[in-house]
């Protein structure tokens, strides 16, 4: 983007062209992340000689790998992303990727696996540099909804086909003989083709991303730095440079701000259905709906000196860990428990073993999952809440979560023909309570926070310790579940869903009135007020 870009008429258009290459860029990488779900559990088997000793942890690492390495770097990748513009730190990211993908299906011991995922971790900046893109993309403030809303579609539908790729194309010399023979490159390799495929989607997006995504904050330029500090605004949102330029002085309310207000513990590479990202500053973010809250007190644009983390936001945030973890707990555990072997005879209570399904069944169940997810997110949550209220909404989905997981261990002693609806009334309980429960409860965070000019530290807080909780969550019930079994590891799920209902009864009760919910995408004349940063009068939630 020129620097005279400002000065164009057209400028404050919505950025339909460019939101779109971004989107293709980004829909590139939810397909490798969550392709690798359907196969890792079997992967680890036969990278260990068909020795299934452990796997579910060595799964639930390969799993995490990723996003440890990605969140050790992310501030490393934006802090280039400011100097060297945002563009290429996008495609070297998504390189990472397409290298990590090949590397990964080419791997015949786990020691290369894991270091494929690590590496590519490490390589990928993108989990801030986007989000950043688009703020600097969207020049009218009215347009943020709908621009915020259109990046977890496209992550969620990629994260779709993803699965259903992985599910399908992983063993193809099992499934598909006449095509592919056992003697064969995919029979030697038989978790190549779903990466390749990623492999080729990546490219592409790398190619069209190389010919027609301009640069949002090109190096040097001048024009930038000011559109993103005109007016001399300290505030920190998408729109700052996750780096600050030295020659610049900082207010006194910047100067200590600008460490704390990010987190320090950022990821966004875990397969997972929805989107899990978040920002309490954003209008529009992670989601497809929008959500607007009363307006804030006057009293509240005033410079805030006080404690910015009391007690409600402690505790909410301590909420949203809980959730964050067996959330992505069950999203870890379901492959494994659906592809593991069975150690009972059918008919009976198996709590050890699993259910048996093959590869490509559970491709279908995981892509299900994402599609059920994106129905519930975008029809079923702005009904129930605007019916329900925020707080009756949050209590009543934390009290009935464990039933999602306590399902699951006794699907063995079902007749044959009712497992299968067992499974997909789990997973739709599970997507239900936990598209209710986290918007709720960054809502609740949000009209805790003391003051919209803490937003960030609040956010940083939040964002970190969720992320950290999906991130450590797969290896740890991998452990649970190589040690006590299926049950033992779906327990332990209840269990953490028990403690968060123990836990309600130290978050204060809030009532938030006048909530609207609208969807962020669909809205084509969005309203010119429904965006106020710094009276915190909207908020588009992320699930």
């Amino acid at each position: 983007m020129s620097s005279d870009r400002t000065q164009d008429p057209n400028s404050h258009a919505f950025p339909t062209k460019q939101l779109t290459i971004l989107a293709i860029c980004r829909f590139s990488e939810p397909i490798a992340f969550n392709s690798i779900l359907a196969y890792t559990y079997v992967m680890v088997q036969d990278l260990h000689g068909g020795d299934d000793t452990d796997a579910s942890f060595y799964a639930g690492l390969l799993v995490s790998a990723y996003a440890v390495a990605e969140a050790l770097t992310a501030i490393g990748w934006g802090a280039l992303s400011d100097r060297y513009g945002r563009k290429p730190v996008v495609l070297f990211g998504l390189g990472g990727v397409a290298i990590s993908s090949l590397i990964f299906g080419l791997a015949t011991e786990y020691w290369i696996a894991l270091l494929a995922r690590f590496i590519g971790g490490a390589l990928n900046g993108n989990v801030a540099v986007m989000q950043t893109m688009v703020a600097e993309m969207v020049k009218n403030p009215a347009h943020e909804p709908k621009a915020y809303a259109s990046q977890p579609f496209v992550w969620t539908l990629g994260g779709i086909i993803g699965s259903a790729m992985g599910g399908f194309l992983a063993q193809p010399a099992k499934f598909y003989p006449s095509l592919f023979p056992a003697d064969g490159l995919f029979g030697r390799y038989p978790y190549l083709l779903p990466n390749l495929v990623s492999v080729a989607v990546i490219i592409l997006a790398i190619i069209q991303g190389m010919l027609f995504l301009e640069e949002t904050n090109p190096r040097g330029s001048k024009a930038a730095h000011e559109d993103v500090f005109e007016d001399g605004d300290d505030a920190i949102d998408e729109r700052t440079p996750l780096h600050r330029p030295k020659n610049r002085r900082p207010s006194a309310r910047s100067q200590s701000r600008t460490t704390v207000d990010r987190p320090v513990f950022i990821e966004e590479s875990l397969p997972v259905p929805i989107e899990q990202t978040f920002d309490l500053r954003r209008s529009s973010f992670g989601t497809v709906c929008s959500i607007k809250l009363p307006p804030a007190q006057p009293k509240q644009n005033e410079a805030f000196n006080g404690n910015a983390f009391n007690f409600t936001i402690i505790m909410v945030t301590i909420a949203l860990v809980l959730v964050s973890y067996h959330q992505m707990a069950f999203n870890t555990l379901l492959p494994t428990h659906l592809l593991d072997k069975p150690a009972t005879p059918p008919g009976q209570i198996d709590f050890t073993g699993g259910l048996g399904y093959t590869v490509h069944d559970v491709g279908v169940y995981l892509s299900v999952n994402g599609i059920l997810g994106l129905f519930i997110q975008g029809v079923i949550f702005p009904i129930f809440v605007d019916r329900v209220g925020v707080w009756k909404s949050f209590v009543f989905n934390v009290i009935l979560y464990p039933l999602a997981y306590v399902i699951m261990p006794f699907l063995s002693a079902m007749p044959s023909v009712l497992v299968s609806p067992a499974i997909y009334l789990s997973m739709i309980l599970q997507c239900f309570f936990g598209i209710v429960v986290i918007p709720c409860a960054l809502i609740l965070l949000k009209d805790a926070t003391p003051s919209p000019s803490v937003l960030g530290k609040v956010n940083g807080l939040a964002m970190s310790a969720c992320c950290l909780a999906r991130t450590v969550s797969p290896p740890v019930v991998g452990i649970i579940y190589s040690a006590g079994g299926s049950a033992a590891a779906w327990f332990s799920c209840a269990g953490v869903g028990v403690i968060g209902i123990v836990q309600l009864l130290w978050v204060p009760r809030k009532h938030v009135p006048s909530i609207v919910v609208e969807s962020g995408v669909m809205a084509s004349k969005p309203d010119p007020d429904s965006r106020n940063e710094e009276t915190g009068t909207s908020l588009v939630i992320a699930v």
